[in-house]
């Protein structure tokens, strides 16, 4: 998102924007990439040196750009929020000169929890949003452009769609890591395919398609049953029709997360959201939280498959239950529900960075 305004205001004619991407990434033509990362060649780790000590701002999200220069200024840039304890990750990250953040409230969360890895003061962590966000108020009608076509080839369109992005608790690789409870079919709430073959029959009753994007780490050990009204929604697919998360979740009328910041997205769009929370417990020890999950993560709590059916049948008659306590929790998490995240950003880095 700062890479397109940044192109639109012109400032590709004044500067060199160098992506640092992974060394097997087939750049395309149009973007200039540099090698940064992966299996580096003798030549290529001098240019990311002669990049990295020229560089004027460093721009960086999932994986960090350590400064050269102490003229650089570094601007952590993130998606999702604050939620899950991963002092490892925050350590991984280094020092930086900002990191932003989405509220005042949250900006007190992210100072104790990174303080001593990332930023020296509190002023350091900047109520500017996160650009990434900014694409979730961008229409992308996913049934015009052949997307929900092809994953439901028999269906010309739903009544409503409740999107699923359950975090992971099995890795891919076969270690548990988030959790100690081990959920058969991948997901959590349902634990055979005789209840996922009954929650999609209610589904079809109710002409409602359940769309589930594993996370990418995940076990794949969801049943290869083909439902009429439960989707596993593909990645390759998503790459091949430029098809984005948050493409995805501005095309839900509604969602099921857990643990995972796609909550802080979701609610931007202020649709009614629900919880799986039947590992809680095990995942509380395990992993834990940076506040009170209770107290800050609000909507349909569910705790079994029958919690999950009175959701979907309350999104069927249009009934969003959580939705006083949700439009709280938005304005506790948001400082800013709009679509200028990235200007602000930019705006604060032509200042700082003299652009």
């Amino acid at each position: 998102m700062i890479y397109q305004e940044m192109l639109r205001l012109g400032y590709d004619k004044k500067y060199n924007l160098v992506w640092a991407v992974d060394s097997s990434f087939n750049a395309p033509s149009n973007i200039k990439c540099a090698a940064f990362f992966g299996k580096l060649s003798k030549i290529q780790k001098f240019k990311r040196f002669l990049y990295n000590s020229l560089a004027k701002v460093n721009i960086d999200s999932n994986r960090p750009l350590y400064k050269n220069n102490p003229a650089t200024i570094r601007i952590f840039t993130r998606h999702g929020g604050p939620l899950k304890k991963c002092p490892d990750y925050m350590h991984s990250l280094g020092k930086m000169d900002y990191m932003l953040t989405l509220s005042p409230a949250l900006q007190d969360v992210d100072f104790i929890d990174c303080k001593d890895y990332c930023v020296k003061n509190k002023e350091d962590i900047l109520t500017l949003g996160f650009p990434a966000n900014d694409s979730l108020f961008e229409r992308k009608d996913l049934y015009s452009n052949g997307f929900y076509t092809k994953l439901c080839p028999n269906k010309s369109r739903f009544e409503k769609i409740i999107g699923w992005l359950p975090t992971f608790r099995q890795h891919r690789n076969g270690d548990t890591i988030s959790s100690s409870k081990i959920f058969p079919l991948g997901i959590p709430l349902v634990y055979t395919e005789t209840e996922l073959s009954q929650i999609n029959e209610f589904l079809a009753k109710k002409n409602i398609l359940l769309a589930i994007q594993m996370h990418h780490a995940q076990a794949k050990n969801f049943p290869k049953i083909h439902f009429s009204n439960i989707i596993l929604i593909s990645q390759d697919l998503k790459y091949e029709m430029n098809v984005s998360t948050a493409n995805l979740m501005q095309s839900f009328d509604a969602m099921i997360t857990d643990y995972s910041a796609a909550y802080h997205e979701y609610t931007l769009l202020n649709r009614p959201i629900a919880l799986t929370i039947d590992d809680f417990e095990e995942y509380s020890s395990k992993t834990g939280f940076v506040f009170d999950y209770f107290d800050w993560i609000k909507g349909v709590y569910l705790k079994n498959s029958t919690d999950l059916i009175h959701f979907i049948e309350d999104i069927s008659n249009g009934i969003d239950s959580a939705k006083n306590e949700r439009e709280k929790a938005i304005h506790r998490i948001h400082k800013h529900v709009d679509n200028q995240s990235t200007k602000r950003v930019l705006d604060f880095l032509i200042d700082k960075a003299n652009l």
